[in-house]
This record gives structure tokens, C-alpha cells and sequence, in this order.
């Protein structure tokens, strides 16, 4: 299991990588060959079509996880039964907006309203259609998609979604030094999506006939089941638009421009740790699935004890280095434009630090579609940590935005999520809750402590960064064996750990004795 996990977070990791090198590589051509006017548009009408990914409303999530306890479980009939109910959902979704949206795009000025001046709009229409299309048809495509994930090979689904990615950079790349339009650019999207749905079917029928998608069983009683679960996972959308963009809403209409700026900079370096240590809770996902249709309770208990514990390790490692380091960074990456605010970057350290922790506990429940708690605990949190920042504003500025949404989450998840995980697992929640507490405040305190001893050397940026990523996640790993591991869990992992060191030396040693 841990080979599966540490490959499906590997890819889930290249994916992100992919998709940002993507942008790197592709804005330069945009602005050598378009206007950058042109671009801009471009954007415009691509933001107005990502809108449509919302009518998800979480049903790909649900599916998915409910296809991932009936193969765990042999059940080919309900699988292909759940299959098609949502192929059968997206499909018929897929059609009707991509038709509305048509009709609408026709009759509408849309490209007057998004104010475009230098596209003709009868070429902006044609842009909106295409772009819908393809944001609606990739729904039931990455359905087919995730069945490998499904059968516990999500580093499969990852790798073949990783490949489209880098098939739309490279045709985009060729199109536009080719003199591409707007159209041409819209229909590579669309084009990318034929040809992966395509490509599964082809692969599906030749390697596994019984798991090829199709329409015929859809159950509209299986439909309405998977409506719950999806509902949560549409929930947990929902605070987030409320946490996040009604915050840059609040700043920017109290503080201007400026303010948003430096909230995003900050926020943005915080969100790309946090979206790697999602890629590790998500890659456990198939595997949690599996061990709570099939009733393996003590393995979950296990592993989800050593979840938590190394994903809140290496959060602190990383909330420590960048604690200090950070605002270095921050300097350098806007290359001295924007002089950063530390308490501000240390404030959304701060939120990240608690937030992963709950956040990995509750990745049982989501992977099993019984994250109720999560949902509209998170939703809450989001109404009154909103609440919050609309309140602190006047007093705190930007720092209003960690703080509040920070004591929103300390009200409604850090305590109910956790507990509803235990309750799910049968791991007795008091034990667990004052073990990792005290631990998340002893690993915290000596990760601090040896961050700001490196932070006090006077050595070259680059070598001191280096020095402080290491040490801390040392330490951390360290007192987080001591802190949180149970001893049956350290005897779990020794055997294991030896053998990797072992494998390790002999690769050393071959080496250096070729």
C-alpha cells in the first residue's frame, strides 16, 4: 500500500507541476504572437466557461468513491450499475448545458456583456460554445477515466490525465507559433477530451471488458443515493468560494488593491504547500475506500494514526521553515516589488498548521462518502470565519483573514471532524485527541526552536534554506515518532524502515563499486 500511495502522490504532485510549468511555457507564446489584449480576452472567455465546471456539484467524487467499494468488494454488478447511472447523469448534463449554452451564446450579446473589444463576436460566440463544450464533456470522460483509480491504481488515472495536460501544451504551443486563432486554440481543448475518452474505451475493452463504461444500467435509484454524498462534496466548494473569495472581496473593498496583492501573495505560497500535502492524503484515498467496504477497521485505525501524524510532521517542518525564511522568499519571488508582511505569512502558517491536521483525519470519511461532518462543518466554519474577518477587519487589516478564518475552523472542525473519523473507525477519540494535541504542541515548539537556531547562521540564502528543510523535518519526524506513534505502530514501520535502509546501503555501495 505504501508503494501504491508514494506513487499515486508522486503523480498527483507532477500533475500540479505540470499544469503551472504549463502556464510558464505558454504565456510567453500568448504574448509573443497575440496582443496581449487579445489574450486577456481569451482568458476573459475562458474564466466565463470554467464557471460551468461548478455543476460537478460533487457527483464525480461520490461515484468514484462508491465504484471504489464495489470493486474492493467483487461486486462487478453494482459497479457497472453505478458506473452507468453516472455516465448516464453527466452525459445528459454534458448535452443539455452544452445546447443551452449554444442557444444563449447565439442570441445573447455574452461578448459584449464580458466586454471584449478586439474579438469580432461572431468568433467569440463560436469560442464560448467550444470552451463550454469542453469543460461539460470532460465531466463523464473523467469518470472513465478514474477507473483505474477505482481498482486501486490511482497512479494510473493520474499519469494518463498528466499526459493530456502536457498533449494540450504542446498542440497550443505548435498552434499558436502556427498562427492560430482563438477558435483553433478552443477546439485543441475539446479535441484533447475526444481523443482521451477515445483512448479508455479502446483500453478498458482490451484489458478489462467488464469495467468498459457505458449507459445501459443506469438506476435512477442509484442516482438519487449518490446525490447526498455529492451534495456534501458540493458543500465543501461552497465554503471555500465563501472562506477565500469573500475575503479578497472584503479586503479589496476596505482596503484597495494593494492589500489583495499582498493577502495573495502570501496566500498563494501557503496554498502550494497545502496542495502538496493534499496530494499525499488524496493518494490514500482507493486504499481507505477499499479497507471500509470490506470492514478492515483496525487497518484504517492504523493507518489513519500514521496519516495525521506524518502529514501534521511535515506541515510544521515546512510551517517552520517558512516561518523564518518566508519573507525572504516572498522578496525574492516578486523580485523586491512587494516588501512582504511576516505576521501576515505566519498568520496563514498558522491556519495551514490546523487545518491539515483535521483535514487528513477527515480523508476516511470523504473517501468513503460519509464526510457529513467534514461538509457542513467546513461550510459553517467558512459563514463564521467570514464573519470574523468582516469584523476584525477595521482593527487587524489583512491579518483579519488567518485570524478569522483560523478561529472559524477552531469552532467547527478541529474538534467535530476529528471526532467523527474516530467515531467511524472505532478509535476511541479522547486517547487519540489529547496525544496528538499534546504532540502537535511539543513537535511545533521543537521545530521552532531549531528553525530559529539555523535562521540565526550566517550563511549563503540558498545553504541556509537547505540546512533549515532538512533539519526541521528531521526533528519533526523524530519527536513525531515519539509524540503521536503508538508502540504496535512503531513496530509496523521498524521492519519496514530497515529494509528500505538496507536497500538503500547496497544501492550506495554499488555505486561507489561498480
Amino acid at each position: 500500500m505504501l508503494r501504491r500511495v508514494l506513487h499515486a502522490a508522486n503523480a498527483i504532485i507532477l500533475g500540479n507541476v505540470i499544469t503551472r510549468a504549463g502556464g510558464l511555457i505558454l504565456v510567453p507564446l500568448f504574448l509573443k504572437y497575440w496582443s496581449a489584449t487579445l489574450y486577456g480576452e481569451y482568458l476573459a472567455l475562458f474564466a466565463a466557461a470554467g464557471y460551468l465546471s461548478s455543476l460537478d456539484i460533487g457527483m464525480q467524487g461520490a461515484a468514484v468513491n462508491r465504484l471504489t467499494q464495489a470493486y474492493a468488494r467483487q461486486d462487478l454488478d453494482e459497479y457497472q450499475a453505478v458506473q452507468h447511472t453516472a455516465l448516464t447523469f453527466f452525459i445528459i448534463l454534458a448535452a443539455t448545458v452544452t445546447v443551452l449554452v449554444a442557444c444563449l451564446a447565439w442570441l445573447l450579446p455574452i461578448p459584449k456583456w464580458i466586454g471584449l473589444r478586439l474579438t469580432p463576436p461572431a468568433i467569440a460566440t463560436q469560442v464560448i460554445i467550444l470552451l463550454a463544450a469542453w469543460v461539460m464533456w470532460s465531466m463523464p470522460v473523467q469518470v472513465a477515466t478514474a477507473t483505474h483509480q477505482t481498482m486501486g491504481k490511482l497512479a494510473r488515472t493520474q499519469w494518463i490525465r498528466n499526459a493530456q495536460q502536457v498533449i494540450v501544451v504542446v498542440l497550443t504551443s505548435f498552434a499558436v507559433i502556427a498562427g492560430a486563432g482563438m477558435r483553433t486554440i478552443a477546439f485543441l481543448q475539446l479535441l484533447t477530451v475526444g481523443l482521451l475518452a477515445l483512448f479508455m474505451i479502446m483500453e478498458l475493452r482490451s484489458q478489462y471488458p467488464a469495467l468498459t463504461p457505458g449507459i445501459t444500467g443506469a438506476k435512477l435509484s442509484l442516482l438519487k443515493e449518490l446525490m447526498h454524498p455529492s451534495f456534501l462534496f458540493a458543500l465543501i466548494m461552497v465554503g471555500n468560494l465563501v472562506a477565500f473569495e469573500g475575503s479578497i472581496l472584503l479586503v479589496s473593498a476596505a482596503m484597495g488593491g494593494l492589500a489583495v496583492a499582498m493577502l495573495s501573495i502570501s496566500k498563494s505560497l501557503v496554498d502550494v504547500i497545502r496542495l502538496g500535502l493534499y496530494s499525499i492524503s488524496l493518494a490514500f484515498c482507493p486504499d481507505f475506500a477499499r479497507m471500509e467496504a470490506l470492514g478492515e477497521l483496525e487497518k484504517l485505525r492504523r493507518i489513519h494514526r500514521l496519516l495525521v501524524a506524518g502529514t501534521a510532521a511535515i506541515t510544521l517542518a515546512l510551517v517552520a521553515s517558512f516561518w523564518y525564511e518566508g519573507p525572504e522568499f516572498i522578496s525574492m519571488w516578486t523580485r523586491g516589488r512587494i516588501t512582504p508582511d511576516a505576521m501576515l505569512l505566519r498568520l496563514f502558517l498558522v491556519l495551514m498548521a490546523f487545518q491539515t491536521s483535521w483535514a487528513a483525519s477527515s480523508t476516511v470519511a470523504r473517501a468513503s462518502n460519509k464526510h457529513n461532518a467534514q461538509a457542513i462543518g467546513y461550510f459553517f466554519a467558512a459563514v463564521i470565519g467570514i464573519a470574523f474577518v468582516a469584523a476584525l477587519l477595521p482593527r487587524l487589516g489583512t491579518w483579519a483573514v488567518p485570524v478569522g478564518l483560523t478561529l472559524g475552523e477552531a469552532i467547527c472542525c478541529y474538534h467535530f471532524v476529528i471526532k467523527s473519523t474516530c467515531r467511524m473507525i472505532n478509535e476511541p477519540y479522547a486517547p487519540f485527541a489529547v496525544r496528538f494535541w499534546f504532540g502537535f504542541v511539543a513537535v511545533a515548539t521543537a521545530v521552532l526552536a531549531v528553525g530559529w537556531i539555523v535562521h540565526m547562521i550566517h550563511a549563503p540564502m540558498l545553504i541556509r534554506w537547505i540546512l533549515m528543510g532538512c533539519l526541521t523535518m528531521v526533528v519533526a519526524a523524530a519527536c513525531g515518532w515519539v509524540a503521536w506513534l503508538m508502540p504496535e505502530d512503531r513496530l509496523l514501520l521498524l521492519p519496514k524502515l530497515r529494509a528500505q535502509l538496507s536497500i538503500s546501503d547496497i544501492k550506495t555501495w554499488q555505486r561507489l563499486n561498480p
